[in-house]
């Protein structure tokens, strides 16, 4: 790979330094380097070329995204389009996506030196039906959330495959990928699932029951959301922490596995299990 797409968040990286540290070992790997163009009087004269957004998911074999998890999270909708693949350097707190951390020294060589893997992963697509017309469709690598404005209880039915699995009084639900199982699923008490099974597991948000648990349901599963206005009608409906749209009583929402998928970067010399430790222990 020879061309490759630096992603900055800025609130992460404010002075652009590893930004520039990206791009100077990089560039002195012999790598060609793109920029988004809001970058570009900041960073010019590094060496590095200044293109759209679309050009540089477009333009680069590999993106590097430099931040936390909410990082990833923005820039793989777009990649996975482009069949980008994407390796995360984290310069946030917990960063379970990424690969790297900042100060890492070793990185760049191992990007150069293609010591890694390109593992697709599974991507979740959710639609809201209304008076039975499907919305346009969002993507997740998370999970899609389904929970009441204000944290407030609503009542609520999860149907799979054409069946009723379970119905809830609930902050609310999400609806997760194994990737996403060791996010906000896995503070709600749901399971660790190995980002290799792909699998849609769905989870409570605080149910009031003794009886309710996570479900985990195959890939190629139908999952439809609603709820009623008995507790609460404001409800949203959030896809990778991101305000989708408000769902109303009588809305259907339907989430199955996207046709597309998206590619993460593996260094070949991480574990999984070892991430989990590192990342995740108290």
């Amino acid at each position: 790979m020879t061309k490759i797409g630096i992603y900055v968040n800025r609130e992460r990286d404010p002075e652009l330094k590893s930004a520039k540290a990206a791009a100077e070992a990089l560039l002195s790997r012999g790598k060609k380097v793109f920029f988004d163009t809001d970058f570009k009087d900041e960073l010019k004269g590094l060496g590095a070329e200044f293109v759209s957004h679309r050009d540089l998911l477009a333009l680069s074999d590999l993106i590097v995204a430099l931040g936390g998890d909410g990082t990833i999270l923005k820039i793989i909708g777009d990649a996975a389009e482009h069949q980008t693949p994407v390796v995360g350097i984290n310069l946030g707190h917990l960063g379970f996506l990424a690969q790297a951390e900042r100060d890492d020294t070793d990185v760049f060589d191992k990007i150069s030196n293609g010591d890694f893997s390109i593992i697709p992963v599974m991507l979740l697509e959710a639609r809201i039906i209304k008076n039975g017309k499907p919305s346009n469709p969002v993507i997740a690598l998370n999970d899609i959330i389904l929970r009441g404005k204000d944290a407030k209880i609503i009542s609520l039915e999860a149907e799979v495959d054409g069946t009723v699995a379970h119905r809830y009084l609930a902050d609310g639900i999400i609806v997760s990928t194994s990737t996403g199982s060791t996010a906000y699923s896995l503070s709600c008490g749901g399971p660790i699932v190995h980002q290799a099974l792909d699998c849609i597991i769905l989870t409570p948000v605080c149910p009031h029951s003794l009886k309710s648990r996570c479900i985990i349901a195959p890939p190629e599963s139908r999952i439809i959301l609603k709820f009623d206005a008995t507790y609460r009608s404001e409800v949203e409906l959030k896809a990778d922490g991101n305000l989708f749209v408000e769902v109303e009583p009588g809305d259907c929402i339907e989430i199955v596995k996207s046709e597309k998928h998206a590619l993460l970067v593996h260094f070949n010399d991480h574990s999984y299990f070892d991430v989990i430790r590192k990342k995740l222990s108290d």
